[in-house]
């Protein structure tokens, strides 16, 4: 169970940063270590994913709106699914934000 957790997490934070190759580092840049990625806007603020093991999910901090989202692995939908049942996917949010925070339209 914790292996697959780490390939999962690995999974979806490699996608995403595999989305930021062609970004232009002035609108966006995109880091990962250690089981987080911390994507790093134009001005100044971030958004941080980060592997939550003890509990298995992944959490989304956006440091900007002072908030931040945790998601379990929908094993139905093959998908990362907030924790609070509203029906967030994290890579669907994470592009709408982007969007409206930068104009930066992103496939995730």
């Amino acid at each position: 169970m914790e292996a697959e957790y780490r390939k999962r997490i690995q999974t979806v934070l490699s996608r995403i940063e595999k989305a930021f190759t062609d970004v232009d580092p002035d609108v966006a840049e995109c880091e990962q270590s250690l089981g987080s990625l911390t994507i790093t806007l134009a001005d100044g603020s971030r958004c941080i994913l980060s592997s939550q093991p003890s509990v298995q999910q992944l959490w989304l901090a956006l440091a900007a709106r002072g908030t931040a989202y945790h998601f379990n692995f929908d094993s139905t939908r093959q998908a990362w699914m907030d924790d609070k049942g509203q029906n967030i996917e994290v890579l669907s949010f994470l592009t709408s934000y982007l969007q409206e925070t930068t104009g930066l339209r992103i496939e995730l």
